[in-house]
């Protein structure tokens, strides 16, 4: 078949849109057009194809319409009617109504479907929907491509909107810590008795120095409940609301011990009388290495959670590795046997790029890829595990403790109880600890007027410029549970949150039969050589909150 040309027509022959395929001019096909109704008016058949001396027109009505193929006189015309069966098809999906003006709003699509059925006068072997698809040009990796580039834009806002958050945190730090260094180190720090050993001239040129600014930022808030009655007083509440509420239990804020105390006192009699403090001066003393006798063994985990003033779970995650010291080549060949969760647990493990893996997913143990070499023993923590946990949503089986708080608001003021609670995972794998210390609550209102009603005295206080800390002095794992009640000034519900927990458990003489939150237990540390013999090891934990909120 040899199909000249595809038309749209009037009743009386007047072409409304024509695709022409072979080398055929506007004004013949629009002159075989204007003869095609006197064919049909002359013919006494009813089929719907009608010749000339030259061409065949196949037709077929479409409302008030005509869609006309045009052929040559040899074409096979059981062809041309099924090819025209396809063309009226085709117009008829794509029109609403069968009028003048939708066919010219979509004479577009009509001429490029005509175009995908017939190509050089000759049908193509398509279907409806195979024309359809064409002509929506639909692609299955195009979708895909355009799920990947919008994934990419939503993780970019959140990392966006995560620096933003983190930025504004860092320059709220910065000025509460310009706004109370001085203050603090006189009141606190004891810098009165130093002060009286120079003239006025020192006093008036004092300037902090960055490392007793640093000393004061690093340090973690006093370990030792205080009386509810002579809390630590810095400031007043002020204006800045919106400042004072946010999280101020992080790294990045100053908070306040004897110890921070201690370096500052150390650092200032050592500067000349005559100058001001300087910049030149020598940093804060580092935190001392655990006593390693031989092999030490470290596990360190930070939490991060959100829970909900009701007591359930928003989001927890929980980081942590496993760090080693040798400082006896004796003891350098060996490897440690652990105990892991299994797959259901969630937790995900990788090991340092020389110990070998497959000895670690098979066997549960940390060993060197290449045997003959020991580890090495020049005292060094060398980290050889890392994991990192994300707990589903209202799942506290990676915490060690949640908060559940009950707020009755009367006249301008607050009753807060505060119920805690250790979770039934951490008690289990931390028997051989005895209990949970040195918890501190953050409420981020920075009030005086705090009345603390605790019969068991295990609770104490202290008002900070960045609200009022509550210091649990211990949580027995054989009574897990504990509450304490408070009232405080407050103008809503809201603005004692989010709250914000700190902990910092460190344990020395660690257990090997402790499992930590990642589920890595620490069996035993043997030779590395045929007979495994056992080697003598210390095991030092560590577990530590980063962001731990109530809101």
């Amino acid at each position: 078949m040899v199909v000249l040309a595809a038309s749209i027509c009037t009743r009386g022959g007047k072409a409304l849109l024509s695709r022409q395929f072979r080398d055929v001019t506007k004004d013949r096909i629009t002159a075989l057009l204007a003869n095609f109704p006197s064919l049909i008016s002359n013919s006494g058949s009813q089929h719907t194809t009608v010749e000339d001396e030259h061409v065949r027109y196949v037709y077929q009505p479409l409302e008030e319409f005509y869609i006309v193929l045009i052929t040559t006189k040899h074409s096979n015309i059981l062809q041309d009617i099924d090819t025209l069966h396809l063309f009226a098809s085709t117009v008829s999906n794509m029109l609403r109504v069968v009028d003048e003006r939708e066919i010219f709003e979509n004479a577009f699509q009509i001429l490029s479907a005509f175009d995908e059925i017939i190509n050089l006068g000759f049908k193509e072997n398509l279907t409806l929907s195979q024309v359809q698809t064409f002509l929506e040009m639909d692609s299955h990796e195009e979708k895909i491509q355009e799920i990947i580039e919008r994934n990419k834009e939503l993780e970019a806002t959140e990392e966006r909107k995560r620096r933003a958050k983190e930025i504004q945190r860092k320059e709220l730090a910065r000025r509460n810590l310009e706004q109370t260094s001085a203050p603090i180190i006189n009141s606190s720090f004891g810098y009165d008795s130093y002060q009286n050993q120079f003239n006025s001239s020192n006093q008036s040129t004092y300037q902090p120095t960055p490392s007793i600014e640093q000393s004061v930022s690093n340090t973690t808030l006093s370990s030792k409940p205080v009386s509810s009655r002579g809390g630590l007083q810095l400031g007043k509440k002020t204006g800045r609301v919106a400042e004072q509420n946010q999280p101020l239990l992080t790294q990045n804020q100053p908070s306040f011990s004897h110890a921070a105390a201690t370096q500052v006192q150390q650092q200032i009699p050592n500067q000349p009388a005559s100058f001001p403090v300087s910049q030149t001066s020598s940093p804060a003393p580092q935190t001392p290495k655990v006593p390693n006798n031989g092999i030490l063994i470290t596990v360190n985990e930070k939490v991060t959670a959100e829970l909900t003033r009701e007591g359930s779970v928003v989001s927890s995650e929980v980081k942590g590795d496993l760090q080693l010291r040798i400082n006896n080549t004796e003891l350098a060949s060996s490897k440690i046997l652990l105990k892991t969760g299994d797959k259901s647990s969630g937790v995900q493990y990788k090991t340092h790029p020389n110990v070998d893996r497959n000895l670690f997913t098979q066997q549960n143990v940390i060993g060197l890829k290449d045997k003959t070499k020991p580890f090495p023993s020049n005292d060094q923590s060398l980290g050889v595990l890392r994991w990192r946990a994300v707990g589903k949503n209202d799942d506290s089986s990676l915490l060690p403790i949640v908060i559940t708080a009950w707020v009755t608001s009367n006249d301008g003021n607050a009753d807060v109880t505060l119920e805690y609670e250790l979770t039934s995972d951490y008690v289990e794998s931390h028997q051989s600890q005895g209990s949970l210390e040195n918890i501190k609550i953050l409420v981020p209102l920075p009030s005086p007027d705090v009345n603390l009603k605790d019969e068991s005295g295990n609770i104490g206080y202290d008002v900070t410029e960045y609200g009022v800390v509550f210091s649990i002095e211990s949580i027995p794992l054989d009574n897990p549970q504990g509450s304490f009640e408070f009232s405080i000034p407050s103008p809503d519900e809201d603005s004692l949150f989010p709250m914000e927990l700190q902990f910092d458990i460190n344990k020395t003489d660690a257990n090997e039969t402790d499992t930590c939150l990642g589920k890595v237990q620490v069996l035993d540390i043997v030779s590395n050589n045929e007979d495994e013999e056992s080697l003598p090891f210390d095991l030092h934990s560590n577990l530590s909150s980063d962001g731990y909120q109530v809101s």
